[in-house]
């Protein structure tokens, strides 16, 4: 139960904080994923996806600076240098929102000839009003204004919770001669906030697909027998509304339009990793190789120049590679469903975390202490390496920060606390049991782990101990003859493995062994509640007669017949000075006592004997009375009872003949021998193994010329 419950303990406490450290700074994808991304490396991208760049060469060429209307005089020849080679597909990356007329026209026409050619639409979001604007290049600054200032109340500012997104449709020619328009929003609100997703679907903007996949779905119908009706935009915004009822979609693109309304991106590697050519250089016909490409323009550094508007973090992103245009983004969003490699989560996070945390601690609580951190350890880094190994073939992300950076860590701390609490506690044990038996030792023992030193606790250090306890002892029946029949060599080996199949039930069940000597064995109970000593002496009892009679039987030498006797009373633990040495014994009357008990197991070919009063109130212990006895040595009488077995191991035949034989003795006890005789006879009828009926039938028929009136029914022995 326990271990269950530390097993319990570290998977949650490391579950739930490692949660909390994700939810609270991102820490998943800003150290996990990012991390994941940088050990894979950059990676091929799909050679169909090319980026034309209005760069700053091109910039410098044209004389067209940070206007975007002016570069549409160029657009019109780009246009028809890029259908004459067969590009597949020209998708824009400008929003086309100011009216230019003096060159819309001539754009507009060159859109109609082409055929083929896609435009951004602007999408700004408030937050505030003026206050937190988000958009793109040219949602320009004259439309940064509240939604509900153009309702008419200008003196009225948007509350902190309330987020509005709207769109700005192009100018009217331009969006009349595109093949379809569609928005495609990126929020940089943050100056280190990393692009790790990006949109598929704006549900907030009435379903509106993305721009990389209304290009994607162009591109696949363009291999299509069955083209789908036009404007692909509206359609897909249908489909979406209808997903439950769209049997016509296929398996990807039912996933792509109705699961979710994001995708996290599978960055090929930091900026410029896609295909990129010079806006200039395409114009003036000098790259060749664009036949069935998908073209994407718009604006892109081709050398890194900080401070430029429309660029965004990535996981690729340092102070060599700059931030990556937001063209780029896009085209690898295209490229993503081209090739169907979106960054995937195989399962919950919340799922895999636990699962993680789980298997760390059964490792730290099933190992305690370093080798359960060595072998969590050993599977934490097999886990990082799965982790980096389906990532780079499979794009499966897996978490990896708050595992390894937050729960293993914490899973450690925790083991590592019980460790030392067990230790702690292991420590206190030894120093009760020391403090107990030999009290001149406890000088040398810590009042606290990691205090090992000879004057700690010196003050408490004495030579003896007077308690008030009970005394086990034990005697090998016949050990003298069995000696004789062996070598000390044999005798030594018989007897070391016989102490400790005998020591172990005294041990397990809280008690101390005060002596041992030659056959015979002493143990002793204290400072504990008298019920819980009386019951803990005759469970070891038990344990220790059925361990002996295991024993004999597998051992090739002499069986040790073991005889036990259990007393309680005033007793002495101390040491006893001979010279230059000291022996650490029980000393007492109660001790005496106790091995003359186990003497009287003699007579009466029992095992266990004990004074009567330590079965009393033992309800689960079976025991019978079997008479008042005077042993040697000792003038006042000691009324015992046999431990015979636990409740649960009686049979009914055992029952019957103490019944029979508790009768016997009451009349033998009061001098009636005749009816004595007949009461222990029929015990034996049943039963001719019962070595309290032999005694006392013997003991009968020895005494019926005795009047009862000269009987005190004490039985008195005159050996050990």
């Amino acid at each position: 139960m326990v271990r269950l419950l530390r097993i319990a303990v570290i998977t949650v406490l490391g579950f739930l904080l490692s949660t909390l450290v994700v939810l609270a700074f991102d820490t998943e994808s800003r150290l996990g994923l990012d991390t994941l991304f940088k050990i894979r490396g950059p990676q091929t991208p799909p050679d169909q996806v090319v980026i034309v760049a209005m760069d700053e060469a091109s910039e410098t060429r044209f004389s067209v600076g940070q206007d975007l209307t002016r570069w549409r005089e160029f657009h019109a020849k780009l246009l028809d240098h890029l259908n004459r080679q067969g590009a597949s597909l020209i998708v824009f990356d400008l929003q086309f929102i100011t009216s230019n007329p003096s060159v819309d026209p001539m754009l507009a026409d060159a859109m109609r000839a082409a055929g083929k050619v896609l435009i951004n639409e602007c999408v700004q979001k408030f937050r505030r009003g003026v206050e937190d604007f988000y958009g793109r290049e040219e949602c320009s600054d004259r439309n940064k204004m509240p939604a509900i200032s153009r309702e008419g109340a200008p003196e009225t500012t948007l509350s902190e919770q309330l987020v509005v997104m709207r769109k700005l449709s192009p100018t009217p020619a331009i969006a009349q001669a595109a093949l379809d328009s569609a928005p495609f929003f990126l929020i940089n609100d943050s100056e280190n906030a990393s692009i790790r997703e990006s949109w598929t679907f704006y549900d907030a903007l009435a379903e509106a697909p993305s721009l990389p996949v209304l290009a994607w779905f162009y591109y696949q119908q363009a291999s299509s027998a069955n083209p789908e009706e036009q404007p692909l935009s509206a359609w897909l915004t249908a489909q979406r509304r209808a997903c439950a009822n769209s049997p016509n979609l296929d398996h990807r693109a039912k996933q792509l339009i109705c699961a979710g309304d994001s995708r996290y991106l599978n960055y090929y590697g930091p900026p410029r990793t896609l295909r990129m050519e010079s806006y200039a250089d395409v114009y003036e016909g000098k790259v060749e190789d664009l036949q069935g490409k998908v073209i994407f323009v718009g604006r892109a550094n081709r050398q890194f120049s900080p401070g430029k508007s429309d660029f965004f973090q990535t996981p690729y992103s340092d102070s060599r590679t700059g931030k990556m245009a937001g063209v780029e983004i896009m085209a690898t969003q295209f490229a993503n469903l081209l090739e169907d490699s979106f960054i995937e989560i195989p399962a919950p996070g919340w799922f895999l975390s636990s699962v993680f945390g789980l298997l760390i601690a059964l490792l730290l609580v099933g190992f305690a202490g370093w080798p359960g951190i060595a072998l969590s350890l050993v599977f934490a880094s097999a886990y990082a390496g799965s982790a980096v190994w389906l990532f780079g073939q499979h794009h499966w992300w897996l978490p990896v920060a708050g595992p390894l950076l937050i729960q293993l860590p914490l899973s450690w701390l925790l083991s590592l606390a019980w460790s030392r609490y067990d230790l702690m506690c292991e420590r206190g044990r030894i120093l009760e049991f020391v403090s107990r038996v030999f009290p001149q030792w406890v000088g040398m023992l810590p009042a606290a782990p990691g205090q090992w030193t000879e004057t700690a606790n010196a003050g408490s250090a004495r030579s003896e101990k007077d308690v008030s306890g009970l005394c086990l002892a034990t005697d090998i029946e016949g050990y003298t003859t069995i000696a004789a029949q062996h070598s000390p060599r044999e005798m030594w080996e018989l007897l070391n493995t016989y102490y400790q199949v005998l020591g172990h039930p005294v041990v397990s069940h809280d008690g101390v062994i005060a002596d041992v000597t030659g056959d015979a064995m002493m143990a002793v109970w204290f400072d504990a509640p008298v019920s819980n000593q009386r019951r803990a002496a005759c469970l070891a009892a038990l344990d220790m007669a059925t361990a002996v009679e295991s024993f004999n039987l597998s051992s090739s030498l002499a069986p040790l017949a073991t005889r036990i006797g259990l007393h309680e009373g005033e007793l002495t633990l101390g040491s006893l000075d001979t010279g230059a040495s000291s022996h650490y014994r029980a000393i007492g009357d109660t001790v005496n006592t106790a091995s003359r008990i186990q003497g009287v197991n003699k007579y009466l070919g029992t095992r266990i004997l004990a004074s009567h009063s330590i079965a009393a109130d033992l309800d689960d212990i079976v025991s019978r009375p079997v008479g008042t006895f005077r042993v040697v040595g000792r003038t006042e009488p000691v009324t015992l009872v046999e431990i015979v077995d636990l409740k649960h191991g009686s049979d009914a035949k055992s029952n019957k003949v103490h019944r029979i034989f508790a009768d016997g003795l009451a009349a033998f006890q009061q001098g009636l021998w005749t009816e004595a005789a007949r009461l222990f006879q029929a015990a034996l009828a049943i039963d001719a193994n019962d070595g309290p009926s032999h005694f006392y039938l013997q003991k009968t028929l020895a005494s019926s010329e005795l009047a009862p009136l000269e009987w005190d029914g004490i039985v008195v022995l005159d050996g050990k």
